[in-house]
């Protein structure tokens, strides 16, 4: 029996299976797309590709970002969400997680960003008025059997990172000599607030007299209370789950290396949804511009 010769009489049977007219079936086979799924389909190739080259690290919020920001396409977030579900596109990095014990702790060492009756106040209304610093632990090797200390410096207006620097362990030199480059970094601007968690680089005599020795106030996080630095938290997190996650440093120098190109994706790339869409640096030398 010859296939070809028994299609019409198959597209018979299924046309009256399914109570379909013959004539509504060539019509719809013939059928051009309409304009609407001409754009659907460029959006979802965008969307494929976007995702694939940054290992599905983007949500619906990012990816409605950048297809505003970035194609000629204008879509909504519920757009994006239909056009992500219809074809199988989803984030493979976290579900963000929410903390609902209250802790109720006494405030050993002054936290200047935090009110008891406001909550935290990360939100500046200029560059350079509250930065906040932390340390964060890497790995690398063959086996990643090597540990290294990453310290960094994020304004909080701009989410910028201002500066890092990398030792064996984490030291009072360590945290104080990242505060250096970053003031380096802001040409002559210090913060009125710089805040950090109560590690032992930070309580140190070394990085306190420095800091008093420049005017900059420093504020520390209550004892056991990782979310009063959540800023940094946050930054660290994007690092190790948007790209670290993907990759595995044979060397120091490679680490090194990939901690450069992370900052500055970061920095210069990657855009932000609390930014207005823009990066962090787009967002710094706007708000420069809106002064002078």
């Amino acid at each position: 029996m010859n296939p070809d010769n028994d299609q019409p009489y198959h597209i018979s049977y299924l046309c009256a299976y399914t109570q379909v007219p013959r004539s509504s079936y060539y019509k719809w086979l013939k059928h051009d797309p309409s304009q609407r799924q001409i754009e659907n389909q460029a959006i979802v190739q965008y969307m494929i590709e976007l995702e694939e080259q940054h290992h599905y690290i983007y949500g619906v919020e990012s990816l409605t970002m950048y297809i505003n920001k970035k194609t000629r396409y204008h879509v909504g977030h519920n757009k994006v969400r239909r056009l992500m579900a219809a074809n199988g596109i989803k984030a493979a990095i976290r579900v963000k997680k929410h903390d609902h014990h209250q802790e109720h702790k006494e405030q050993i060492l002054a936290n200047l960003l935090y009110d008891k009756e406001q909550g935290h106040n990360f939100h500046p209304t200029e560059a350079n008025h509250t930065w906040v610093t932390d340390c964060s632990e890497l790995r690398y090797g063959p086996k990643a059997q090597y540990r290294l200390r990453l310290s960094a410096v994020k304004d909080l207006h701009d989410h910028s990172i201002l500066a890092w620097q990398i030792a064996d362990t984490e030291t009072s030199t360590l945290v104080t000599e990242t505060i250096k480059v970053a003031l380096a970094a802001a040409n002559g601007s210090k913060p009125t607030i710089l805040h950090s968690d109560q590690g032992s680089g930070y309580t140190s005599g070394e990085y306190n007299t420095f800091l008093a020795g420049n005017g900059i106030n420093h504020s520390m996080s209550r004892a056991g209370t990782p979310g009063d630095n959540s800023p940094m938290e946050s930054f660290w997190s994007h690092m190790k789950d948007e790209f670290f996650a993907f990759r595995v440093a044979q060397s120091k120098t490679e680490l090194t290396a990939q901690i450069n190109q992370f900052v500055s994706w970061y920095n210069f790339e990657r855009l932000q949804v609390t930014l207005n869409g823009m990066t962090p640096i787009e967002y710094r030398n706007h708000a420069v511009q809106k002064c002078s």
